[in-house]
């Protein structure tokens, strides 16, 4: 696809206590499984961070960092979406193993036509796995700006398509440990 992908990984990983994008997946970690499983289909692959301490390690991506710290998801989607050669920017939290590079695309596609492409599930925005077109950085610099940095409350400020229908466990997070053995254990039975 002629898009950039954004993989999130400046999240302060509260409930997990330790940093998710670090998490061991097989021989590497999330970040990097993420990256590999969908970036061959985009031709730009950027990774956010809230600010360089969080790198514990070298990574080979092309990194942004937020320019708003404290700003959340929205800081690293505005880092991403002023930095991508591409106008379409598809962005999925690195703690979102579950999305699919169909979702990715159908994403990308409905993008080119408004300013997000976002799915819902039951009823809820999930604008950390989500499409945006350059148009959509204004109205998230001004919300990173007026302090409105919910997530979630960016789509009442965009032209937003609304991919609906998608299986809700495509959109599952690795937010606590349970979560992430759940999904190490799937992955390892999947070997």
């Amino acid at each position: 696809m002629q898009a950039s992908l954004l993989v999130l990984a400046g999240g302060t990983s509260r409930r997990m206590g330790r940093p998710k994008a670090w998490l061991e997946v097989g021989e590497t970690n999330l970040l990097r499984w993420m990256v590999e499983r969908l970036g061959p289909a985009f031709t730009e692959v950027m990774v956010s961070f809230a600010e360089p301490e969080q790198l514990l390690e070298l990574v080979p991506y092309r990194l942004v960092f937020d320019r708003k710290q404290e700003g959340g998801p929205l800081a690293g989607i505005e880092a991403g979406l002023a930095a991508a050669h591409h106008d379409v920017l598809f962005v999925v939290a690195c703690d979102m193993p579950y999305v699919t590079r169909e979702v990715a695309e159908m994403a990308v596609a409905a993008a080119r036509r408004c300013d997000a492409a976002m799915p819902r599930v039951g009823g809820r925005p999930e604008p950390v796995c989500a499409a945006y077109r350059r148009s959509a950085l204004p109205a998230i610099t001004a919300a990173l700006e007026s302090g409105r940095l919910k997530a979630a409350d960016l789509a009442d400020g965009l032209d937003v398509t609304w991919l609906e229908g998608l299986d809700p466990d495509l959109f599952r997070s690795l937010n606590t440990r349970d979560d992430y053995q759940r999904f190490h254990d799937d992955f390892l039975a999947q070997r």
